[in-house]
């Protein structure tokens, strides 16, 4: 019996053995580096991690499909989001997450 809610699934599959240790083992290690990523971003924009702070992985996506911009949303406060461009190399805020408004 699967204990995911019926609203996101209709049907749960198992995994193996083998490929169940090793999602355990990536999911980990994604997760610590996403929270590295974040806490690096919170750093460079003094975002203060407090009680409502969430790590995040949500890419945004240009208003333009010629602009040279590939950034994540990694970083949820109250206030707003810390993001990096990955092309740029930089790090900035925004008041809009990446859930409510996909172009930026």
């Amino acid at each position: 019996m699967s204990l995911v809610p019926e609203t996101l699934a209709e049907e749960s599959v198992f995994l193996g053995c083998d490929d169940r240790n090793r999602m355990s083992r990536l999911y980990e290690e994604v997760r610590i580096r996403l929270e590295e990523m974040a806490m690096i971003t919170s750093r460079t924009l003094g975002i203060n991690a407090g009680p409502t702070w969430a790590v995040k992985f949500c890419p945004l996506a240009p208003a333009d499909s010629r602009c040279q911009f590939e950034a994540v949303e990694l970083v949820q406060t109250a206030a707003g989001c810390g993001c990096y461009d990955y092309r740029q190399g930089t790090c900035f805020e925004s008041s809009t997450t990446a859930s409510d408004e996909t172009t930026v």
